[in-house]
């Protein structure tokens, strides 16, 4: 029973609880409401974005295309262009199950068209094909290559410096998350070890990522090389060169780790 205004007692079978009571228990659960919902909105906002990067685990896709050994095993895939006397080149980099590149598995079959069927693992901009043992077939040359058309040969752009952080390409392009910085650079000093392509990522003023592939100064394999600087914000200089859709960096100058 309620003895008083002042100091009402809480009579748990009554059907309702003294006006004070009511009063006190409603601010409590509005405060408490809104702690809830301030500590998820902080909670929210500290999160880092979903990355972009995709990996179609357990879907095998089947491209037919021209491989290449060199400087790390790729798969050439041409498409029609915008005139029946152009072509559209996509590069694949190529890279074995686990934290393996692919160059045994495509060893003798440089410039070869094949059938190669694989995983797609691809960011905005940058593809690859994670491809198991025995999956490639050497078949005639695309029919969807026009007449007279080669395939278009590596390009000069020029000698650059840059910043940015170096990668391992298979884990950043989608296969782990997250795939930079101190959390991953043991996980992505294996993969370079064991022959993944190492890249590096560069961010311009809007956040948008660009890929640079990394090889020495000669356009040789470097991926054991830079397997220590993984995970580093770098500035490197070299001349940049265009494959395809593919920017690769011959390092000559490497400076600026931190």
């Amino acid at each position: 029973m309620i003895t008083n205004d002042r100091d009402p007692l809480y009579v748990g079978y009554h059907a309702k609880a003294a006006a004070p009571i009511a009063r006190g228990v409603r601010r409590r659960l509005l405060v408490l409401g809104l702690f809830v919902v301030g500590s998820a909105v902080l909670l929210a906002s500290a999160q880092r974005r979903a990355e972009p990067g995709d990996f179609e685990y357990g879907h095998l896709r089947s491209l037919h295309g021209q491989i290449s050994e060199s400087p790390y095993p790729s798969l050439l895939v041409s498409g029609p262009g915008p005139t029946d006397r152009e072509a559209v080149y996509t590069r694949y980099l190529l890279v074995a199950e686990g934290k393996h590149g692919a160059q045994s598995l495509v060893h003798g079959l440089d410039g070869q068209w094949v059938n190669l069927r694989g995983t797609r693992i691809a960011r905005p901009g940058r593809e690859m094909l994670e491809v198991p043992a025995g999956s490639a077939t050497v078949t005639p040359p695309a029919s969807t290559v026009p007449l007279g058309i080669p395939v278009p040969p590596s390009q000069r752009v020029g000698r650059l410096t840059l910043e940015g952080e170096i990668v391992d390409s298979k884990c950043w392009l989608g296969v782990m998350r997250p795939a930079t910085g101190n959390v991953h650079r043991g996980c992505a000093s294996r993969c370079l070890s064991g022959g993944i392509p190492p890249l590096l990522m560069t961010l311009d003023s809007a956040g948008i990522a660009s890929h640079y592939l990394l090889t020495d100064a000669e356009g040789h394999p470097a991926h054991a090389r830079f397997a220590e600087l993984v995970g580093r914000r770098v500035r490197l200089t070299g001349e940049v060169w265009r494959d395809a859709d593919l920017n690769l960096l011959r390092v000559e100058e490497t400076a600026g780790v931190w």
